[in-house]
């Protein structure tokens, strides 16, 4: 069970059937924030009637993340590159995304300064 558990989150990261390449946005009114995440099931079987869909979260430095099934009324499909999407997250928007800078050179100046 966990070598092919293994097997298959390794597949989908690097494999000819990348399965993270469903980007999404999950608005989290609570903490009134958003998360970005991969859609990896529109429909959940074991769930009749719900309209729930799994989408994982990577964490960022860190070969983990977490699998939330949400609403379907809190995603919004991003139209991104998920190779880019995946970079930006995992490095904890440092890199990926479509203007990744280097941060270490541009000079930073506080808000309200």
């Amino acid at each position: 069970i966990i070598y092919l558990a293994i097997k298959d989150l390794v597949e989908a990261f690097v494999g000819d059937r990348k399965k993270f390449n469903r980007p999404v946005l999950v608005s989290l009114p609570a903490i009134e924030a958003s998360a970005l995440g991969f859609v990896t099931r529109d429909k959940i079987d074991f769930l009749p009637g719900s309209d729930l869909i799994a989408v994982y979260f990577p964490q960022s430095y860190n070969f983990a993340g977490n699998l939330l099934l949400v609403s379907a009324a809190r995603i919004t499909p991003i139209d991104a590159d998920s190779t880019q999407v995946m970079a930006f997250i995992v490095s904890g928007g440092i890199s990926g995304g479509a203007q990744s800078q280097d941060l270490s050179t541009t000079p930073r100046v506080p808000s309200g300064s």
